[in-house]
């Protein structure tokens, strides 16, 4: 059974630890090492361009894995991704996914098909894009979710608890529960940017009457 594990990472606390075996199969015998990458957007801001800009912090994951399952985590990793361009990627397979909805249960159903011509393919990658993403996440052994927002965590996920385990171990005072509770949500800082967003659109509209 697959669990999440939170792991405090900074100045104050050392270098990740990972166990010398496969995540997944759990054999020790001709192992290789395996990159995941993890992106942080950090700011995003206007510029005098009229543009904006992004500033963006990455993580690399460097782990012992066989190689049976590196490939696959590896794929599977890469659709998981949480970069821009793998946001927009995944966008436009869950655009293609309402399109395929709306042409099969719509009004005209698959009548439409013939007249889509090269439109045909956005359902199509929908479709296949989604699955994949399924597939992802079934394959992968080790998958870095995201940083929370609020603190200098990780979130990573491991297929196998004993590996997990294993993984808490080894990185015992950055996986405790010290170091690594969840901010409150009332604590939270994407909360009070709202608060503040909203109240300010609140008093233009008033200012505007």
């Amino acid at each position: 059974m697959s669990q999440v594990v939170r792991v405090a990472i900074g100045e104050n606390f050392p270098e990740i630890q990972w166990p010398a075996c496969c995540p997944e199969c759990g054999t020790t015998k001709s192992l290789i090492r395996n990159t995941s990458r993890l992106g942080k957007v950090k700011s995003i801001r206007p510029n005098l361009q009229g543009g904006l800009t992004m500033k963006s912090e990455v993580m690399y994951l460097n782990y012992w894995i066989c190689p049976q399952h590196a490939a696959e985590t590896r794929w599977a990793n890469r659709l998981l991704e949480k970069s821009p361009v793998m946001h927009l990627i995944r966008f436009i397979f869950y655009v293609g996914v309402v399109f395929a909805i709306g042409l099969i249960f719509g009004p005209r159903r698959l009548e439409t098909f013939p007249d889509l011509g090269p439109l045909l393919a956005l359902p199509l990658i929908g479709i296949l894009g989604v699955a994949s993403l399924i597939w992802a996440r079934i394959a992968t052994s080790l998958w870095p979710i995201r940083f929370d927002p609020d603190q200098d965590v990780i979130e990573i996920q491991f297929r196998q608890a004993p590996y997990a385990t294993r993984f808490r171990v080894m990185n015992r005072e950055a996986t405790s529960t010290q170091n690594t509770e969840e901010t409150p949500w009332y604590k939270r800082a994407l909360l009070w940017k709202v608060i503040v967003i909203v109240l300010f659109i609140m008093f233009m509209a008033r200012l505007m009457k």
